[in-house]
This record gives C-alpha cells, structure tokens and sequence, in this order.
C-alpha cells in the first residue's frame, strides 16, 4: 500500500509511516511537494484544517498509486485562554471519505505571538528566541517547549492515529 504525504519534511513522514504499519502490511510512505493554500503561518482552525486538506488532496493526486493521501498542517487559533497551537492532520482517500485528527496543543506566550503577528513564522518564532535552527525538522517547538518530553514527530503520531481511525471503523462512518 503506498500512502502520499504532502510534505517531505521527516517530522511528517516518520509518523504517517509509523501509524500507518501499525495497521496495514507493506506500507511505503512517499513524502511530495505541495502547496497548502493557505498562509505560511495559519491563525485559525479553519485555515489549518484547509491547508491539511489541501496537502492530503494533492499529495493523493501526485502519487497516483497512493490509497490515503495525508495533509499536516500546524497552526493557531485564538481561544479565552490564549493563542493555541497544533497541527492538524487529514486523511483522504480515493473515495473521497475523510478522516480528520490533531495533535495535542499548547498555549503559546505573548513574546512569540508578538513575532508572528510581526511576519514570522513558528519557526522563525521560535529559531529566533531559542538560538535552534531549523526548528520545525527536528524535535519542533512542542520539543523545546517540553524539553524533549514530546517531539514534533511524536505528537504528529497522535494526529495521524485519529485521523486515520475514521477508515479503521468505516462502518461508524456510513449513513445508512
């Protein structure tokens, strides 16, 4: 079974990968160039569930043997409490059913929401106050914010595990 995944970015095809054998034999994940169509940085659930589907919906497209196209998009969403960030996964597959999960979040500080609202995105953000580079393909701000306890990658498992259990229970799915 091949399953596409919009991004080449490891933080995204690791997990994809690792949930995806959990449940299916000879799985081959294959990582693709896309556009989310949405902005660099995503400011509202809406706009991060758009790009998510917009990467899974072309990444299926791209690899035309693929069954599941996968879309990870991170982004915020201002809440009572505070600006929330997490990133948001879709699965789509050939028959156009969709199956949509999150990773966990956190609440972000004032001083990398000020470099946002300034043109930078979470990873410059973060790049720029913690002295990493490049931080969205290694352990990602979840990494530095719990110093390690959850990386990108694992929390992007959370995601594709939810997103995908919509086509492990299929018939909790069809209206019938």
């Amino acid at each position: 079974m091949i399953v596409a995944v919009g991004s080449k970015n490891k933080t995204k095809i690791n997990p994809v990968k690792k949930i995806f054998s959990r449940h299916f034999k000879d799985i081959k994940v294959v990582g693709v160039n896309v556009l989310s169509g949405v902005r660099d940085q995503p400011m509202e659930d809406g706009e991060t569930f758009k790009g998510a589907l917009n990467r899974a919906s072309q990444a299926l497209k791209k690899i035309k043997d693929a069954e599941y196209g996968v879309g990870i998009e991170g982004g915020f969403h201002k809440y009572s409490y505070g600006w929330f960030e997490r990133s948001i996964v879709v699965v789509v597959d050939r028959n156009g059913d969709i199956g949509i999960g999150s990773s966990g979040g956190v609440v972000m500080p004032e001083k990398i929401i000020k470099r946002i609202k300034k043109g930078e995105n979470l990873s410059q953000a973060i790049d720029a106050t913690f002295g990493t580079k490049n931080i969205g393909k290694g352990i990602g701000m979840f990494g530095v914010f719990t110093k390690g306890a959850v990386t990108r990658t694992k929390a992007v498992e959370h995601g594709v595990a939810f997103a995908l259990s919509r086509f492990l229970h299929k018939n909790l799915y069809q209206d019938k």
